[in-house]
């Protein structure tokens, strides 16, 4: 554990820890700046709510101040522990009142109702901090994002006018089980990484990529093909069997559907290349076209930037430094 990410674990909850023991009793000294009755019982009341106010406030203050910090989950927890703390103070505290009167109590009243409303106040107000400290520990960073309103993007030639599809459906169209891995169960822009800057070497920067969920297709449904070339090609059935029982160098093809593929592959083979059919309902066969990242020269950050201009670029040009014709034939798509 690294000494900012200490910090912010012990300080948030020692500094309300220390308010509400600190401020306890101020009450009396308040007291004595009214100057008729209802006055100094009016600021004696908000004497004894302003402990658990006041660490509920440095507590919603601390997290604002550590927005956009890669350890905001640590600092959200320690909040919520200090709100905890001061909730179980005030009921303790006002558990000692009412058993001291307990003996005196009115004649068909019971103890619940004589609690201190200024009590219910502070440690309502404290509830409240502990469940937005506790957002901000589920959702991170991305529980400080403001709404944004809806883009209205018009049709495209690459992507049309797609949207995000809903996390609960793509669940529902693709499971976990699977021969193609579609991707990850969870949405890259609310994670709560998704404002600071990606870096291989620092977990912290990954959000929950890696440990969601994945999404995989069985070949079940849709029709659809991958093709690896060097000429960077990707292009429907008919151009692509036909390419293929033509061009002299390699080429690998992942497809789900069965038309044109057995003659094709059988062309392929007169020409004297070795054939390898990758069925996504196969599960002896499989491959990760990820697999050469950072292995050949490159750092990780430029291969990464290679792949997602290659998934995601809205015009189809060059946009990743490693983007070169020799790119695709560095995809291991070998069966293992």
């Amino acid at each position: 554990m690294t000494a900012s990410r200490l910090l912010l674990l012990i300080v948030p909850v020692a500094l309300m820890l220390g308010t509400v023991i600190g401020l306890t009793g101020i009450e009396h000294s308040l007291a004595g700046l009214g100057k008729t009755e209802a006055q100094r019982l009016l600021v004696a009341r908000a004497g004894i709510a302003m402990p658990y106010i006041v660490a509920a406030a440095i507590g919603v203050v601390f997290l604002f101040a550590a927005a956009g910090s890669a350890n905001i989950r640590t600092a959200a927890w320690s909040v919520v522990a200090g709100c905890a703390a001061a909730i179980s103070m005030a009921a303790a505290r006002e558990a000692i009142r009412l058993s001291a009167i307990l003996a005196n109590a009115v004649h068909g009243r019971s103890p619940p109702v004589q609690i201190d409303p200024a009590i219910m106040v502070g440690a309502g107000i404290a509830l409240m901090a502990g469940i937005f400290a506790l957002r901000v520990a589920v959702k991170g960073n991305a529980a400080f994002a403001a709404p944004m309103p809806k883009r209205v993007r018009g049709r495209r030639a690459l992507h049309g006018d797609a949207d995000w599809m809903l996390v609960p459906e793509a669940a529902g169209l693709f499971s976990d089980a699977g021969g193609i891995v579609v991707g990850e169960r969870y949405r890259v822009d609310k994670d709560s990484a998704a404002a600071e800057p990606f870096r291989a070497m620092d977990r912290q920067s990954w959000g929950i990529g890696g440990r969601a969920p994945l999404l995989c297709f069985d070949a079940t449904f849709g029709s659809s093909h991958v093709s690896f070339s060097p000429d960077r090609r990707l292009q429907d059935d008919v151009g692509d069997d036909s390419d293929r029982t033509q061009m002299g160098r390699r080429a690998r093809g992942a497809r789900p559907v069965e038309r044109g593929c057995a003659d094709g592959d059988r062309a392929s083979a007169r020409g004297g290349r070795t054939v390898h059919v990758l069925d996504p309902r196969e599960p002896g066969t499989g491959f990760n076209a990820l697999d050469w990242i950072g292995r050949f020269g490159g750092t990780k950050e430029e291969d990464i930037a290679a792949v997602a201009s290659w998934i995601m670029s809205d015009s189809g040009g060059v946009r990743g430094v490693r983007d070169d014709s020799s790119a695709p034939r560095r995809c291991s798509l070998s069966p293992r």
